[in-house]
C-alpha cells in the first residue's frame, strides 16, 4: 500500500496521475522485457509515456485503474484525504497549477494559472500568481483568492483543531499572507522568509474556500455526491461501494480542451490480482508492479506493455515510538542494526529486470537519482553482534534455553501489521521474523486488510511495526515536516527531535541550494538516529499499460495534462 506525501496532491508531478497512479514504465519504445534482474537502473529512463500529440490520438475510451481501497474521504487536503487513491482523482478532477518536466523544473498550467512572478522583498518572497477567470468549481463559483486564503489558513498550523486533521502544515506555515491584488484573480503570497519550495505549497490541491470555513466541513467531504469540490477536465460522476468503482467523465463545465477520454475508472483490486486482471483486460493499469509474479502475469497481455523508469516508490518499515516498548529510542535502534535490508530487498525483487542491488536507499528525502542523495545509513547498518550487545545493555537478555529475550519477566515480543494478500507486506513481514529471531526478538503477525489499513490502524496509532510505501518527489526537502516533524498528523511513528526541528526550520528557508542539501542530509542522518522510519529501497517503475495508450504510463517527476491522456488512433 502506498501514501503520498502531500505536495503530490498540489499539482507537483501528480499533474497526470504521479502520485495515485505513481509513475512507472519503460524506455522511449515502451518495449516488454522479461524480468531477468539484468537491467541497470542507471540505464533507466528519467520517463515514458508514449508521448502523442492530441490530433494523433482518438476521441473516445475508458481507463480503468486499480487502487487499494474506496475512498473515505475526498479532501485531499485532510489527513484522511491523503491517500494514493484520492491523489488520482484529484489530479484529474482537482486544481493543478503547474506542468513538470522530467527534471522536475514547471511551467505554468494556464488552464488554472496563466502566469505568474517571483521576487525577494525585505528578505522573503513573494509569489503573484494570476489565476484563471475561466476555472471554475463544479458548483459553478470561481477558483479565486478567496479559495487559497481559507485553505492556508486551515493548514498553516495557528488553529489546532485545523492542525489535527489536516495531512499537512508544512509550507503553508510560512506563508505570512495570500492577499488579492487587482482583482479577485490576483494572488500575492508573501512567505515570512525566502522560501525555495514556494511552488510545492502554491501548486493546487486546494478545496473551495466553503469546504474550509470549518473543522467539521472540512473533514466531511465523505460522500461522491458532494460534487461542489470538483473541477478540471473531469468530475466524478459515480461512487459505488457495492462494486467498488469511481467513475469519472468529461466536465461539462470545463473550460480547455476537450478530455479524449469518456471515462475514467478507478476500481478498487487486490495487488495481489491486479496482474492475471490486467491480462484479462479487465483493468487497463498496473502502476505499481512489485514481484515478478506480477510481471510476467502482465506481459501475458497481447496487446500491452510494461514500461519501465526511474522510480520514486519506496517502501520502508514505520515504527510506532509513541508508547509500549518501542518508546524506548535505543531499543528502537539496536532492532534496527538487526533488520536484514538487503535481504528484503532481494526476496521482493527477485526475478524483476532491475537487481535490488541498485536499489538500496540510504535517504528518507533524496532518491538516488537526485542531487544531493547521500547513504545516511551507516550508524544504523545490519550489524547483528552490536544489535545483540546493544539489546544486552539495555536488560534485555536471553536466557539459557530460549529463543527470545526477557526483562522483568517479559518477553521482547513485536508486532508486525501484516497484509495477508499483499505479497511485499507478507514478504517483509517473513524476513522481518526471521532476521529478528537471530538477536532474540520474537515478532508476531499482526494481521489486517486494505480497507482498515490505513483509516483504523496506521491513522489511529494502533501498530507497532508497519510497512507501506511513500513517493518521492521533486521537492525532497518541503515536506520533512510532514512525515518527521512534531505534532504532524502525518507522522506516524509519533517521534521527533528538537535537533530535528531546528534543521526543519533551516531546511526551509536556506536560499543557498548546496548549503541547503547539506542541511537536509544533516536532517536525514537525525531522522535516521531516530530509528522510526526506515528506508528499505527504492523501486524501479514498472507499469504494464494497452500499447496504444498515449500520455501515460511511468511519469518520474514529470507530468501531463490529463485531457490529453488517451488512446492512439
Amino acid at each position: 500500500m502506498m501514501l503520498n506525501r502531500r505536495l503530490f496532491l498540489t499539482g507537483s508531478a501528480s499533474a497526470a496521475a504521479l502520485a495515485a497512479l505513481a509513475a512507472c514504465s519503460s524506455s522511449g519504445s515502451g518495449g516488454s522485457g522479461s524480468a531477468t534482474g539484468g537491467a541497470s537502473a542507471a540505464g533507466l529512463a528519467a520517463s515514458d509515456l508514449n508521448e502523442r500529440a492530441r490530433d494523433e490520438l482518438a476521441q473516445g475510451g475508458t481507463l480503468t485503474v486499480p487502487i487499494d481501497a474506496f475512498v473515505g474521504n475526498f479532501n485531499v487536503m485532510h489527513l484522511d484525504g491523503n491517500t494514493v487513491a484520492n491523489a488520482s482523482i484529484q489530479s484529474f478532477c482537482g486544481v493543478v497549477n503547474w506542468i513538470y518536466a522530467d527534471d522536475a523544473s514547471f511551467e505554468a498550467r494556464t488552464e488554472f494559472c496563466e502566469d505568474y512572478s517571483e521576487e525577494i522583498a525585505d528578505d522573503k518572497t513573494v509569489v503573484t500568481m494570476h489565476l484563471n477567470p475561466a476555472a471554475v468549481w463544479a458548483s459553478g463559483d470561481p477558483i479565486t483568492v478567496a479559495d487559497y486564503q481559507a485553505c492556508w489558513k486551515a493548514c498553516n498550523g495557528t488553529d489546532e483543531a485545523f492542525t489535527a486533521v489536516v495531512a499537512s502544515t508544512s509550507g503553508w506555515e510560512h506563508i505570512e499572507s495570500i492577499e488579492q491584488g487587482a482583482d479577485e484573480y490576483e494572488m500575492v503570497t508573501t512567505f515570512d522568509a525566502v522560501y525555495p519550495d514556494w511552488s510545492s505549497v502554491l501548486g493546487g490541491g486546494i478545496v473551495p474556500a466553503s469546504r474550509a470555513a470549518d473543522v467539521e466541513t472540512f473533514s466531511a467531504w465523505t460522500d461522491a455526491s458532494d460534487t461542489a469540490g470538483w473541477t478540471g477536465p473531469y468530475v466524478v460522476t459515480a461512487a459505488d461501494q457495492g462494486k467498488q468503482t469511481i467513475t469519472l467523465e468529461p466536465n461539462p463545465s470545463w473550460w480547455g480542451d476537450a478530455p479524449l477520454l469518456d471515462s475514467v475508472v478507478l476500481k478498487v483490486v487486490d495487488a495481489s490480482a491486479r496482474g492475471q486482471a490486467f491480462a484479462n483486460k479487465e483493468i487497463d493499469v498496473v502502476d505499481d508492479i512489485a514481484d515478478a509474479s506480477t510481471y510476467q502475469q502482465c506481459e501475458q497481455r497481447a496487446d500491452g506493455e510494461i514500461r519501465q523508469a526511474r522510480g520514486l516508490d519506496w517502501r520502508h518499515f514505520t515504527i510506532n515510538g509513541s508508547t509500549g516498548l518501542l518508546a524506548d529510542q535505543k531499543l528502537r535502534q539496536a532492532i534496527v542494526k538487526g533488520i536484514d535490508r538487503d535481504t528484503i530487498a532481494e526476496a521482493d525483487l527477485q526475478g524483476l529486470p532491475v537487481a535490488a542491488s541498485e536499489l538500496r536507499l540510504g535517504n528518507h528525502l533524496f532518491m538516488p537519482s537526485q542531487t544531493g542523495y547521500q547513504d545516511n545509513s551507516t550508524p544504523l547498518a545490519l550489524d547483528k553482534e552490536k544489535a545483540a550487545s546493544e539489546l544486552d545493555a539495555l536488560g534485555w537478555t536471553l536466557p539459557d534455553g530460549k529463543e527470545y529475550r526477557e526483562k522483568d519477566g517479559r518477553t521482547l515480543s513485536l508486532k508486525y501489521l501484516r497484509l495477508p494478500s499483499a505479497t511485499t507486506s507478507a514478504t517483509q513481514g517473513k524476513v522481518l521474523q526471521a532476521s529478528m529471531k537471530e538477536i532474540g526478538v520474537e515478532i508476531v503477525m499482526d494481521d489486517t486488510n486494505s480497507d482498515d489499513f490505513f483509516p483504523e490502524r496506521i491513522y489511529k496509532g494502533n501498530f507497532e511495526i508497519a510497512s507501506f510505501s511513500w513517493t518521492g518527489t521533486p521537492y525532497p526537502m518541503a515536506w520533512i515536516g510532514m512525515i518527521y516533524g512534531k505534532d504532524s498528523a502525518s507522522n506516524f511513528a509519533q517521534v521527533w527531535s528538537d535537533e530535528l526541528e531546528a534543521l526543519i526550520d533551516q531546511v526551509a528557508v536556506e536560499a543557498d541550494p548546496d548549503k541547503r542539501i547539506e542541511l537536509g542530509n544533516e536532517a536525514d542522518a537525525a531522522i535516521w538516529d531516530l530509528a522510526a522510519v526506515i528506508p528499505l529501497y527504492v523501486r524501479a517503475d514498472y507499469t504494464a499499460v494497452p500499447r496504444t495508450l498515449a500520455n501515460y504510463g511511468s511519469f518520474g517527476l514529470s507530468s501531463v495534462r490529463p485531457e490529453d491522456i488517451g488512446y492512439a488512433e
